[in-house]
């Protein structure tokens, strides 16, 4: 997870900013164009305004797929984008499939596409995972892969706590089994939610060397307190996502999307400074 923390170091921030596209959201100018045109356009003009609070995008794969093959035409051009920009990214697909399906999707997205690293669901064990790894290895950009281990949604109890010990405990150790040390942090990291922080705080005990991409953030309304269990002992160890937020700013803001998401972005990377939150 090297450029992770890298380019959090550089900016000076540890927050992510979330690419989840809904037209329907978009401001009044771009609702007129195709879909797939106005997602680009929109797109664009976020990550050119967040690009100095940012650490790192992730585009939310679903909300490219549903545009079909121009959406996908669509993704490619975004992340080529963020890395003109300096900007690594998430591919937030959550892929969860094994052996040579497993190593299609992980040529896909971190080969073909070009994402820093993919989030995976390790419900079918190492195998789900590996053929990730061994793709992000064998490119050595920095990346990795980020496992679901205790995500932010309600209802992710009625599953990840059902068990002795509880899943969330079983996908930590499979982090720490599978990841290699790569800088500061393991090459395999863990999607830990701001949601339930006495989740997060035994995650990170089990993980000390592991960095969280921590969704919850925001519109789903974890705040900054919710993060601080997850840091590590220096304090940081966290990627924090954002994504509506700082999207659809302009639903509550009389400036332009732009503008608005820009004010959005700075305040949280700015909300998670002031709780000593570091990179």
């Amino acid at each position: 997870m090297r450029a992770f923390a890298e380019s959090a170091r550089r900016k000076g921030s540890p927050l992510v900013v979330g690419l989840d596209p809904v037209p329907s959201r978009f401001p009044r100018e771009l609702r007129g164009l195709p879909e797939p045109q106005a997602t680009l356009e929109f797109c664009l003009g976020i990550l050119e305004t967040v690009e100095p609070y940012a650490a790192a995008v992730k585009p939310q794969l679903a909300f490219f797929e549903r545009l079909g093959p121009e959406g996908m035409e669509v993704y490619a051009a975004l992340i080529s984008a963020a890395r003109d920009l300096g900007l690594p990214v998430i591919s937030d697909a959550k892929r969860g499939d094994i052996g040579p399906v497993a190593a299609a999707y992980a040529e896909a997205h971190l080969r073909l596409y070009g994402a820093t690293s993919v989030t995976v669901n390790p419900y079918m064990g190492s195998e789900a995972v590996l053929p990730f790894l061994q793709e992000t290895r064998s490119r050595d950009a920095g990346g990795g892969v980020f496992v679901l281990v205790a995500t932010s949604n309600p209802s992710s109890e009625e599953f990840q706590q059902a068990t002795d010990p509880p899943l969330h405990e079983v996908a930590a150790r499979l982090v720490a089994d599978l990841g290699r040390k790569d800088g500061d942090y393991l090459d395999v990291g863990a999607v830990v939610g701001a949601t339930r922080p006495s989740v997060g705080r035994r995650v990170r005990e089990l993980l000390p060397e592991t960095l969280f991409l921590t969704p919850g953030y925001g519109a789903q309304g974890g705040g900054a307190a919710g993060v601080l269990p997850l840091l590590d002992a220096r304090g940081a160890g966290v990627l924090v996502n954002s994504s509506r937020a700082i999207l659809y700013a302009h639903e509550k803001a009389p400036t332009d999307y732009r503008q608005a998401a820009r004010e959005a972005a700075h305040g949280a990377r700015e909300d998670l400074r002031r709780a000593g939150i570091r990179y």
